[in-house]
């Protein structure tokens, strides 16, 4: 239900973040479209490790660089971030 909400009201708030250029009245980015890409995946990448931490102390914490599982989880950032990214640009124009 979380997910479904979030990705419904995300255009939303990326056109709320958008500047106005006061002599043509556009709207655009006043930021570069990877920022936020970048910011979201370090805001991720440390809360999953304290929910790591958290939940199951090092031991937990320390599974969480086991390569094999990494792999999987990697290239399933990799494609989000790659919607999350494209998801910019097309809202940029």
């Amino acid at each position: 239900c979380f997910f479904v909400m979030t990705r419904a009201i995300h255009p939303t708030i990326i056109d709320a973040s958008k500047s106005v250029d006061p002599e043509t009245g556009k709207k655009y980015f006043a930021y570069g479209e990877m920022t936020v890409v970048l910011g979201e995946t370090v805001v991720t990448l440390i809360v999953a490790q304290l929910m790591a931490l958290g939940s199951g102390g090092m031991k937990e914490w320390k599974a969480i660089w086991d390569p094999k599982p990494m792999k999987v989880f990697s290239f399933i950032g990799f494609v989000y971030a790659l919607g999350d990214f494209l998801e910019m640009a097309s809202m940029g124009s």
